[in-house]
């Protein structure tokens, strides 16, 4: 309990020191965001990584101009945008939770309406698209709530074409929780969120549901339905996270969030399972 009493309890001066201290991630290892700002990055994103993260994900496709992809799990489109405006691609994006009419929009404002197509559902649900469809199946940070088994691989896997990729990057641990943390899980991954989502089981619905690297490639391995061409944590994952603390906390946006975050990376120092970021790509046999 000793590296969550500081929770909420932080003054600024303490939290911008700590911050002071962080790097972030090197632009000289990331030429495909050069000219984004910090803004671009991380607004409109959901979990950890923002464009970082979607850039080391497309670094391991065969992305190809007109080709089809399924960006799954959308969030607010940003992925959507920077796939059809950096690689040609045509985009379809889904999402459950956010709205198609707002998608829409968004994509027409900023001149992409003709190559990303959107979509408002559960992708659990039988999908609206032809099978052996798409190229490609991206996924950022949202297939840990909902694709870990066979079955959804088996369900989702049906609309990618023969020798098509799927790619999901997410927020990960970097060890699986032991069977004494399952029992009493670490403070700094169970703990009530602020009103009105005070009722939220955080580690239920969220810790639990993530996994190791190795975990997720032991799954499509044996799943019979993928090879799996690409496993790995990103080596500058705490970078990247530190930064997006410091943005969260230069812009006003989740001040609880900043005060957990900075208590899971202090806990992360000496204790295990800490939080990473990892990319796993797997193709669809021919």
């Amino acid at each position: 309990m000793e590296f969550f009493k500081n929770a909420m309890n932080r003054s600024i001066e303490e939290i911008e020191k700590t911050l002071a201290s962080f790097v972030g991630p090197d632009p000289a290892n990331y030429p495909e965001l050069a000219g984004y700002s910090n803004t671009d990055c991380y607004r409109d994103f959901f979990g950890g990584g923002g464009l970082y993260l979607a850039v080391n994900m497309i670094r391991t496709l065969r992305l190809r101009p007109g080709d089809l992809v399924l960006d799954l799990g959308c969030g607010k489109g940003a992925t959507s945008i920077f796939l059809a405006k950096h690689y040609g691609v045509h985009v379809t994006a889904l999402d459950l939770w956010t709205s198609a009419e707002y998608l829409k929009e968004k994509f027409k404002v900023q001149g992409y309406h003709d190559r990303i197509s959107a979509f408002q559902m559960d992708a659990t649900l039988p999908l609206p698209f032809p099978q052996n469809y798409f190229d490609v199946i991206f996924c950022m940070n949202s297939f840990n709530f909902y694709g870990g088994s066979v079955n959804y691989l088996q369900h989702l896997l049906q609309h990618l074409k023969p020798g098509g990729q799927l790619c999901i990057g997410s927020e990960a641990l970097t060890r699986e929780f032991t069977r004494e943390q399952l029992e009493s899980p670490p403070p700094v991954y169970a703990f009530k969120l602020p009103p009105p989502n005070e009722s939220v089981n955080v580690f239920e619905d969220d810790f639990l549901k993530q996994h190791t690297p190795r975990w997720w490639k032991y799954l499509f391995q044996t799943s019979g339905l993928l090879a799996v061409e690409y496993c790995h944590e990103l080596e500058d994952a705490d970078l990247i996270y530190q930064d997006l603390v410091r943005y969260e906390h230069e812009q006003q946006m989740d001040p609880f969030d900043v005060q957990i975050c900075l208590d899971q990376m202090e806990w992360g120092r000496t204790h295990q399972p800490r939080k990473t970021l990892f990319v796993l790509t797997a193709s669809k046999p021919g």
